[in-house]
């Protein structure tokens, strides 16, 4: 079936937030001759045709180890058959590293840095957002990409209510979290220290702590750094409101009460964790609230949500940036082949996008959560359903669950298919 191609400034695309997401999003819009503008509130980046552009920067994952905190063996899932099985390889790439790339695809005139949008309000003929500055943007449709806080989806909600409309208990209910999370990058170490950076495969170790409910995630990348990331259950999430952490990011210093439970552990690839924490620059240290939920409503007239804004999943799958990538994918399709910027024509392809979407991240977002739950649950019974997990999986069931991950793979409809295929 042949899709049409878009008439220059037919559709005028505003994009809120410039995360991975946004970024994905604008990337695949500028491949298609599409309008597009992003508004992003930082005021500055933090530190397709892509491919080969990442795999310089990241190395692929052939398995994960699972050990104790005393390192003894937990058990191993193997990942090194993904490329045979899906066309590619899994790949250990650094959050930063991976920005980078992403922001250099974008022409810098068409991402706005500092503008922080404070409202919207659209009708039949278009949209129109309100940015911090006094400033105001007309377009034909907005992309709510600005994360699991979504202000996008804030307002939309609130309006959809104004108007009578009815929306699910559970999407208004707050994020979902008894969890936070410290992760870190450390600085370029020696190969003679760490030798386990001279392999070309990416190593992915997990950490479970015995006495508290802990876990500690490392990764090697490219270039010969190493990633490290420490979950944990907070003591009284009760007391945790969602309004209370609109900015999750809570800094280098709030960080060291959850890193002091672990210094002392020791580190497969190496010495201890607190070696890899001293070299570990501020800059590339953050604490993080870790939140869930799974949104029902993802758009409304001429405004649509994707990514973290409508399914925000946990890290222990590492699946919220595949997920979100997803997401852009299936979207831009529908609206690269949308025959006009009517909202009738708009609305059909949103419900497409969401039709076509929406049950595999719900699936997907299940299967996050049954990880947490086994990774993270503590006693007798749980050690067993680990093990039994973790080292008695036969491979037709490992491949089984890899496929549900991986079983969402779209392709942009404008470029020609990828010459990869699966055996």
């Amino acid at each position: 079936m042949s899709v049409p191609n878009p008439i220059p400034g037919q559709l005028r695309v505003i994009i809120a937030g410039a995360g991975i997401a946004g970024l994905m999003t604008a990337i695949q819009l500028e491949r298609a001759g599409m309008d597009y503008i992003v508004f992003e509130k930082a005021k500055e980046c933090m530190p397709l045709g892509m491919l080969e552009d990442v795999q310089k920067v990241s190395l692929p994952c052939q398995k994960i180890d699972y050990v104790r905190d005393d390192l003894t063996p937990v058990g191993s899932m193997d990942a090194g058959n993904q490329k045979a099985r899906y066309g590619y390889s899994g790949i250990l790439i650094s959050r930063p590293t991976f920005y980078e790339v992403l922001l250099s695809r974008v022409p810098p005139q068409k991402l706005k840095w500092g503008k922080r949008i404070l409202g919207f309000e659209q009708n039949h003929l278009g949209v129109m957002v309100r940015i911090a500055d006094n400033t105001t943007c007309h377009g034909d449709i907005l992309i709510g990409a600005d994360g699991a806080y979504s202000a996008v989806r804030q307002v939309l909600y609130k309006t959809m209510v104004k108007k009578g409309l009815a929306l699910p208990k559970s999407d208004m209910a707050p994020l979902h979290f008894d969890s936070h999370c410290v992760i870190g990058v450390t600085d370029v170490l020696s190969e003679e220290e760490y030798p386990v950076l001279k392999n070309r495969s990416g190593d992915f170790h997990v950490i479970i702590g015995k006495e508290r409910s802990i876990q500690v995630y490392l990764f090697t990348f490219a270039e010969n750094r190493i990633g490290w990331q420490i979950c944990g259950k907070m003591q009284n999430p009760e007391d945790h409101e969602e309004q209370n952490f609109r900015f999750s990011d809570w800094g280098p210093v709030a960080a060291d009460e959850l890193c002091d439970q672990v210094r002392h552990f020791s580190c497969p690839l190496g010495g201890t964790l607190g070696d890899l924490m001293a070299r570990t620059p501020k800059d590339r240290l953050s604490k993080v609230m870790l939140e869930e939920k799974y949104f029902q409503t993802w758009w409304h007239m001429r405004t649509v949500l994707i990514g973290d804004a409508c399914h925000k999943h946990l890290p222990f799958g590492g699946q919220g940036a595949n997920q979100s990538i997803l997401d852009t994918v299936h979207l831009v399709n529908q609206l690269y082949g949308i025959p006009s910027a009517t909202l009738e024509d708009v609305a059909k392809s949103f419900k497409a996008f969401h039709a076509s979407r929406s049950a595999n991240a719900r699936d997907v977002f299940k299967s996050t959560g049954m990880v947490a739950n086994v990774l993270s649950n503590r006693g007798f019974g749980s050690d067993m359903v680990r093990s039994l997990a973790l080292s008695k999986t036969p491979k037709w069931l490992n491949d089984l669950g890899m496929d549900g991950m991986n079983s969402d793979r779209p392709i942009l409809c404008f470029l020609p298919p990828p010459t990869v295929t699966p055996t």
